[in-house]
């Protein structure tokens, strides 16, 4: 394919060749996929102190502000505020070096399972080799979905799924809005979980930091309003990884995109909207054909461009009307129209932003929005476009975002002419200890629906060392019948329409059918084996799931996984 032969060369810089994604899920428990190899991250991460400007960066502005200034206060601004949330959220000051490596990763403050866990864990394990800051966004952007957790029920033969709520269901919403809506059903989560968990002889670690979790939704309420459910569950599980001595900064999207230089950043962005688009659907474009997908919304969707309206990568709602909508611009003389849809009737602002804006001014209109109670936010690939670009020395992905971020370093070329450093894909993989997964396999399901097949159609290979006389009449009826098809194929085109063809075909299954009743008791061993073998494989999706949350788990199980992953940086040379 060209595109992975050739070298795209945009801005006067040469790009790499595009290489297919082929990034898997770890099989095994206790396994992790780590790429590029640990080596060279380690090497990466020993050269961060001594790192030089990125390539590009000295012609790169933003906002008519060098990439290394907007840096630097970018850092400063986001790394402070990350400071003093992370301060308030676990009641203990923890400072921060400003001009120290920065490491990053970030997730939905879901309770997660432990292959995210795993990045939290290599996020403060190469920031503490590096002498640097870990810092992990909250992704309080993404969509609050479900206010559950699947716990596994039944047994080993058969287990099963259920659920235990954390708090009550409600309409999708972004999680920077969602506060607690029932304090009992929270505060019953962890006693609920550690009950359902007894049954497998589990004392899960949930029991360990939920009361932090409480304390907080105590603390954050008001009179007049309940505590966010974000800041809850993120203290509870910052407050473990600090016990367990992994010193990660936390801080939300939401608080990310209120700094003055994320507004700076997001105004370019939008005064550039055509452009941008240009590009975005240039690599998206070239990234489907390279990894052979078809589908319009996969990995995203083109940014659209209708009647003058330019869609951005971000996402724009109300405060009092939590609905996210894309964010969409339109350009009237000095004047940018802000609307949810491609048409004047979805216009939510109207703001002054010209084509040579400059950063401040562009702040001060962009905060302006943000007092009249409008939210722009971070999409999927800008939450690491931003962070990549401006922020991180090494950003440290899922499976999922890594697949993004193959994109943003191509954008990034070709739009801010600069080489974004690598990042690192990590994930893990970790069993809940409910029994020992069945020795089974689905090639196993295959060969008993063969051998089923075979007794079926091909009974007189099968048959007992005696056959009765009428059954070996039988087996010789059938094998003249197949002696006579085959000559008559050689000798008559047509036989298949003949009438004696026809005869031929219809006594063909009638004496099959008598033959197989001589095979029924092996067709009804192998009829139980296989059922016993899909009920074992249903049994072990179940056993052998790694989409279990973290806190279901034994504090010892993470612990041990944590020490596992430690070793994987921390020994190679």
């Amino acid at each position: 394919m060209e595109l992975l032969e050739r070298s795209a060369t945009m801005n006067g810089r040469e790009e790499p060749a595009w290489e297919r994604t082929r990034l898997r899920v770890p099989r095994e428990s206790g396994t992790f996929l780590i790429h590029p190899e640990p080596s060279s991250i380690v090497r990466h991460v020993d050269q961060l102190c001594d790192q030089q400007e990125f390539a590009g960066s000295a012609d790169c502005q933003i906002l008519n502000v060098g990439l290394s200034e907007f840096r630097a206060a970018a850092r400063s601004e986001v790394l402070t505020a990350a400071s003093q949330w992370t301060s308030e959220l676990l009641g203990r000051t923890v400072d921060v070096q400003v001009a120290a490596p920065l490491i990053m990763t970030g997730h939905q403050p879901e309770l997660f399972h432990p292959g995210v866990f795993a990045k939290n864990v290599a996020t403060s394990q190469l920031a503490s080799q590096a002498n640097g800051v870990g810092l992990n966004l909250v992704v309080d952007n993404d969509l609050l979905a479900s206010t559950q957790v699947r716990i596994p029920v039944g047994d080993r033969e058969n287990p099963g799924i259920s659920t235990i709520d954390f708090d009550t269901a409600r309409p999708p919403l972004p999680w920077e809005e969602a506060c607690v809506s029932d304090t009992r059903l929270l505060g019953a989560f962890a006693d609920r979980v550690s009950a359902a968990m007894a049954k497998w002889n589990i004392e899960p670690v949930v029991a360990e930091f939920w009361p932090k979790v409480m304390a907080t939704a105590a603390e954050r309420s008001t009179d007049s309003k309940s505590a966010a459910l974000v800041e809850c569950l993120t203290a509870g599980r910052a407050s473990l990884e600090y016990e367990w001595g992994l010193g990660n900064l936390e801080l939300p999207i939401s608080r990310l995109c209120e700094t003055e230089t994320f507004r700076s950043f997001a105004a370019h962005i939008l005064v550039h909207a055509e452009e941008f688009r240009r590009v975005y659907n240039q690599v998206l474009s070239e990234y489907r054909r390279v990894n052979r997908i078809r589908s319009s919304s996969h990995p995203v969707p083109q940014l659209e461009l209708q009647d003058d309206w330019c869609e951005t990568p971000f996402w724009i709602w109300r405060a009092d009307t939590p609905r996210r909508g894309r964010l969409f611009v339109r350009r009237d003389g000095e004047t940018l129209e802000l609307a949810t849809a491609p048409q004047p009737s979805a216009i939510v602002h109207s703001v002054m932003l010209s084509s040579d804006v400059t950063a401040d001014e562009a702040t001060a209109v962009l905060q302006r929005l943000s007092e009249a109670g409008l939210r722009i936010r971070t999409r999927a690939l800008t939450t690491t476009l931003f962070s990549r670009l401006c922020l991180c020395d090494l950003f440290i992905h899922g499976i999922g975002g890594a697949k993004y971020d193959a994109m943003t370093d191509r954008i990034v070329s070709r739009f801010f002419g600069v080489a974004l450093p690598e990042y690192l894909t990590l994930s893990a993989t970790e069993w809940l200890s409910i029994g020992e997964p069945h020795s089974v396999t689905t090639p196993d399901v295959s060969w008993l629906s063969q051998m089923l097949r075979e007794l079926q159609q091909n009974p007189q290979r099968h048959l007992g060392p005696d056959p009765s006389a009428d059954v070996q009449a039988l087996v010789v009826e059938k094998a003249s019948l197949i002696a006579e098809q085959h000559s008559a194929r050689l000798t008559d085109p047509t036989f298949e329409t003949s009438l004696r063809g026809h005869k031929r075909y219809r006594r063909f299954p009638e004496i099959n059918r008598e033959l197989a009743k001589q095979t029924e008791d092996q067709q009804r061993l192998i009829r139980e084996e296989l059922t016993h073998v899909e009920q074992s494989l249903a049994a072990n999706q179940t056993l052998m799931s790694r989409e279990f949350s973290f806190c279901l788990y034994s504090g010892s199980t993470i612990q041990s996984m944590i020490k596992r992953l430690r070793s994987e940086f921390s020994l190679v040379e």
